[in-house]
């Protein structure tokens, strides 16, 4: 390693930048008179040896067991170093950092602002005496040479930091570093090697070997769920199960994610029969099971009167098309009208279908426009979002008791967010209201329900936490290490879920693989995968519903910041 000493920061230091910042001192020609003194009386103390060029200010508490500095290693103002502790050469503690146990560090180690490197703990075995009088148990810290500790970090007892690694700000360090390793959060991770290209990152071995399933598998998910109906090929969402709209289309969202078209049918063909689908009177996506709504625009029960408009126009925005006929029930809808349908909507006990109205409608009015010219700006919707969201919680529904043996809480608010969000502020690449707060609630969702990793654990209630968590870490860095942290914590959950040939259930643990689960939560892998910076080069790119990039901008909507 080059010496620091040799860079032209430390060899051009003059005693007027060494009056300012004095632990420039260390690199003078000769050490102050008043530092020598301090080095001496230092020296002086059982245990203690200072290299005479090492500098420890006035206003930096040294009550050290043991201390060893190298040549050029500094000690700021309002640092406190305890316990039993040996550093290297051109290593430096700015101010406000500590120690406590037994910590070793190499040449080079640059440690921030309060940083904290706590190299023992408290025994806690014994249950008949208070933790504060239980003996210490001591392992000790050791960083290597060349190491960058952020602002904030804590280092545990245990630790072992490879050289050349870097520790993010904030994070908090429980177990060893890899050399040449970045790493953040609570607790910490890796979040790449320095020697990788820069903005390349690792990807986990976990999600390689996830990607390398699913991009020979998802043929063979398909054909498990191939079948006729009325004589044509198709698909249905498991095995065994009855006909349905959706299925196809989620079949045409998955190889379209692979960049590929389903064996079914070929494109054009795939094409009129989903165009066939649609009522050119009201431009609704009908489900022939049932037949079409009285009410085009009804906040009814019927999930796939508003949501086959998804389904079924971003199945042909993946192949290359749109909907034959404009959506004439949004299209006609007048102001009026649209404020009574918004104000009619139940964001108290029934905020998650209340936002799927709104992500259907809105989802609606972007293909009337896309497709259709339309001109409409429906400036209402807009205007009820702005007017309705609360600053508090970031969302517009609320926080719920729990109702005989169900406790909700945020769950229907959440879920109704991510879906009024993904039509309009995601769909149209404009910036969310209240982020932070907004955040704070998803965060807080996803600690009441254990991240759904054993109970409800769907793809419906794991998307509408990781969409929020991708989104909303793309606008702000509030609680940033938290976020990744849930995003590592989905992903390693997820890949762990795909099954050899079938694909992934929709419930986990419950259901059987089918297109609609695979679909979804390959979104939900990607998603997490981005989140980490850990997405590029995967081999699929989720398209339709629950892509990942905006539309376009809704004119009339608010421009983005």
């Amino acid at each position: 390693m080059t010496d620091p000493a040799a860079a032209p920061r430390w060899t051009d230091v003059t005693a007027e930048r060494a009056a300012i910042e004095n632990w420039h001192e260390a690199y003078l020609p000769e050490p102050t008179e008043a530092q020598r003194d301090r080095i001496a009386e230092l020296n002086g103390r059982d245990g203690y040896h200072l290299h005479p060029r090492a500098y420890v200010a006035d206003g930096a508490r040294v009550i050290a067991d043991r201390l060893t500095m190298g040549e050029h290693s500094t000690i700021a103002s309002g640092c406190t170093i305890r316990g039993d502790i040996a550093i290297g050469a051109h290593t430096a503690f700015n101010a406000g950092s500590a120690t406590i146990g037994k910590v070793t560090l190499g040449d080079g180690v640059r440690i921030a602002s309060y940083a904290v490197l706590v190299g023992e703990n408290h025994g806690i075995d014994d249950l008949e005496l208070p933790i504060a009088i239980q003996p210490l148990q001591t392992e000790g810290i050791e960083v290597g040479d060349d190491v960058w500790i952020g602002a904030n970090a804590t280092i545990v007892d245990g630790v072992r930091v490879g050289s050349h690694s870097v520790i993010a700000a904030g994070a908090v360090v429980t177990g060893d570093v890899p050399e040449w390793a970045i790493v953040g959060g609570v607790p910490a991770r890796v979040i790449r090697d320095r020697r990788d290209p820069k903005g390349e990152r690792r990807r986990r071995p976990t999600l390689e070997r996830y990607a390398a399933m699913v991009a020979e598998q998802w043929p063979a998910v398909l054909e498990r769920c191939a079948t006729t109906h009325e004589g044509e090929a198709t698909y249905v969402d498991v095995p065994g199960h009855v006909w349905g709209p959706r299925p196809l289309n989620d079949a045409i969202e998955i190889a379209g994610a692979f960049g590929e078209v389903p064996s079914a049918a070929p494109r054009d063909e795939l094409v009129a029969r989903i165009q066939a689908m649609q009522d050119p009177a009201t431009g609704m996506f009908v489900d022939p099971r049932v037949g079409p709504a009285d009410d085009p625009l009804g906040f009814t029960e019927r999930e796939w009167d508003l949501y086959g408009v998804l389904s079924c126009g971003y199945a042909l925005d993946v192949l290359g098309a749109g909907p034959a006929h404009p959506i004439h029930a949004v299209e006609a809808c007048g102001a009026d009208e649209l404020q009574r349908r918004l104000d009619e909507l139940e964001w108290t006990w029934f905020a998650w279908p209340s936002g799927s109205w709104i992500d259907g409608f809105a989802t609606a009015a972007h293909l009337n426009r896309r497709h259709h010219g339309s001109p409409r700006a429906h400036e209402v919707l807009w205007g009820w979002l702005a007017a309705h969201v609360d600053p508090a919680s970031g969302m517009w529904g609320v926080r719920l008791a729990p109702e005989g043996g169900w406790d909700p809480r945020w769950l229907m608010a959440v879920n109704g967010w991510y879906r009024l969000v993904r039509g309009t502020y995601a769909q149209f690449d404009v910036p969310v209201p209240y982020p932070e707060r907004a955040l704070d609630t998803v965060l807080a969702h996803a600690w009441d329900h254990g991240w759904f990793e054993q109970e409800e654990r769907n793809a419906c209630n794991v998307l509408d936490i990781v969409h929020p968590l991708w989104l909303l870490g793309r606008q702000t860095d509030h609680r940033a290490a938290e976020v990744r942290d849930g995003a590592a914590r989905i992903l390693g959950a997820a890949v762990a879920d795909w099954q050899d040939g079938r694909g992934m259930p929709w419930q986990v643990g419950r259901d059987e693989p089918g297109l609609q689960g695979t679909e979804m939560w390959l979104s939900i892998v990607r998603l997490a995968a981005d989140a980490l910076g850990e997405s590029d080069g995967l081999p699929w790119t989720p398209r339709g519903v629950h892509r990942l990039e905006p539309a376009d901008q809704l004119a009339g909507g608010p421009a983005p910041s």
